[in-house]
């Protein structure tokens, strides 16, 4: 396993076997966010997305307007130019390529990741990772699942504890994320949780015991879901939308 990274590439390359390139389902929480908080391109805008593959969030970007472009390491990323093409979506570059050794050849109105940060042990490197991306004006778009939350941490250990070693919870902190970005001079937009209580899991858990946990889990979901959204415990994502200044500060 390379120094600092949390899952396998295998890990990946075999999730996304016969997976198809997606859009996320309107409807879908992070979807409605999408539209709702960032900001419709006037003129050509260029977006990119760090970790693409399957599509889900930045077909939704290219629906809205912008200019697709990504990078990830599975070799799936080739066939997300041609599936968004067929949709009428406007595409740049597809890039094959590991984003830790990845140098950028241009800058973009707007970078983004949906659950990547999280996979690795140096994730605030790997936030001024996707800074370095951004150009004068642009905005950056950050989201992870909310596994560091008390409620949703207590779930996933007690019947996703695999899949909630693949993740660095210490990452999940949208409040470090912008104290960092301002540094740079970001101007932080949006930063919190979102979405009402959501939860599941990689795999169905093997152990009896721990599904006659998840069944009482779900059980409670429509109790939970009555707690606005938003709640740092219960809340399924974090997020973050930030400007880059148009000059450095």
């Amino acid at each position: 396993m390379r120094s600092g990274i949390l899952v396998e590439q295998s890990y990946w390359d075999e999730s996304y076997r016969g997976m198809e390139p997606t859009m996320a389902p309107e409807g879908d929480v992070l979807r409605a966010w999408l539209e709702k908080a960032v900001p419709r391109p006037i003129g050509e805008r260029h977006a990119l997305e760090i970790g693409c593959y399957p599509g889900r969030y930045l077909s939704v970007l290219a629906q809205m307007g912008y200019v697709a472009h990504g990078i990830d390491l599975t070799p799936n990323v080739g066939q997300l130019k041609h599936a968004f093409q067929r949709l009428g979506l406007q595409t740049g570059e597809f890039t094959h390529a590991d984003f830790m050794e990845h140098r950028p050849l241009r800058h973009y109105d707007l970078v983004c990741s949906f659950g990547f940060i999280e996979h690795f042990a140096d994730w605030r490197s790997m936030l001024l990772r996707h800074w370095a991306y951004v150009a004068p004006g642009g905005l950056l778009v950050i989201e992870t699942p909310n596994f560091r939350g008390w409620v949703q941490q207590l779930i996933h250990r007690a019947v996703d504890g695999v899949n909630l070693a693949r993740h660095n919870r210490d990452a999940m902190r949208p409040d470090e994320w912008a104290a960092i970005l301002q540094e740079q001079g970001a101007q932080i937009m949006e930063c919190g949780f979102i979405g009402e209580f959501d939860f599941w899991t990689d795999s169905p858990p093997p152990d009896r015991l721990q599904r006659l946990f998840l069944r009482a889990v779900n059980a409670l979901v429509p109790l939970l879901r009555r707690i606005p959204p938003g709640h740092g415990a219960l809340s399924p994502y974090c997020v973050l939308i930030a400007r880059k200044p148009m000059q450095a500060p």
